[in-house]
């Protein structure tokens, strides 16, 4: 795999590595603000995902495989031989990735507001989603003004991630297509799950199937945030259950 340069921050010097990876179109500085008030007891790792902030994009359209790679050899290239992983949204699929492609890297994950379950749908809504697929793919073999067509698509139907995301739209296809829940299933590390209540992107619901196909998770649910909880104030509140979840893995220090 072609190596990406990160552009990365490090925060604390002492207490055991935090991994902190950032949602889609997001950056390192959306979770700087939580990094700092858990940098007393962590040695903290805020990240650049590739094409995301300072960090240049893949060479090709990579999925959450391919991410996992790219932090794993970080790990490696820092000699980080385990680490506590913290992801927001597509963070989260890359932190889960990693956790079922390296077990051994990973000692703990925390998940805030995670993508990588398919978004539960009712008929009428799924019925809706077919007949979008099927209109796009009509004008993919359209003979005549395909490209027309095909942009009309994307205006009216696409979301504001994927009008947004440039070059890294083949990335975004693979990637939010993934489903992870036999993946989760397999991953023995402890998983604290935190979600808003009033996320409308990756809703609650699916912090409470997570928690039920994770084997080791605690799920705590926070009323009236949003998908960026952790934003402002917010970031005070993650810390606090962020650093009590991660407390439990500390060793004891011994009287002398």
């Amino acid at each position: 795999m072609a190596q990406v340069e990160l552009n990365t921050i490090q925060l604390g010097n002492n207490g055991h590595p935090l991994i902190m990876l950032h949602g889609w179109g997001q950056n390192l500085q959306s979770l700087q603000p939580m990094g700092e008030l858990l940098a007393t007891r962590s040695n903290i790792h805020i990240i650049d995902l590739p094409g995301f902030g300072k960090s240049p994009p893949p060479p090709a359209d990579w999925d959450t495989t391919q991410y996992a790679d790219r932090i794993y050899q970080y790990l490696e290239a820092k000699g980080i031989e385990s680490a506590d992983m913290l992801g927001h949204s597509f963070g989260g699929r890359v932190s889960i990735r990693l956790a079922h492609q390296y077990p051994h890297k990973v000692r703990s994950i925390t998940l805030i507001n995670s993508g990588g379950l398919q978004r539960q749908r009712t008929t009428q809504q799924a019925l809706r989603s077919q007949w979008v697929r099927t209109m796009r793919n009509a004008f993919k073999v359209s003979p005549m003004y395909r490209d027309e067509l095909l942009t009309w698509h994307s205006q009216k139907y696409g979301s504001r991630d994927y009008l947004n995301a440039g070059a890294m739209r083949g990335t975004m296809v693979k990637t939010v297509s993934e489903d992870l829940t036999e993946l989760a299933k397999q991953i023995p590390a402890p998983v604290l799950l935190l979600w808003g209540e009033a996320d409308t992107e990756t809703p609650v619901e699916m912090g409470h199937r997570y928690h039920s196909l994770f084997p080791n998770s605690e799920l705590i649910t926070i009323p009236h945030r949003d998908h960026f909880m952790f934003q402002a104030e917010g970031s005070h509140l993650c810390a606090y259950y962020v650093e009590n979840f991660l407390t439990r893995f500390s060793s004891p220090v011994l009287a002398s």
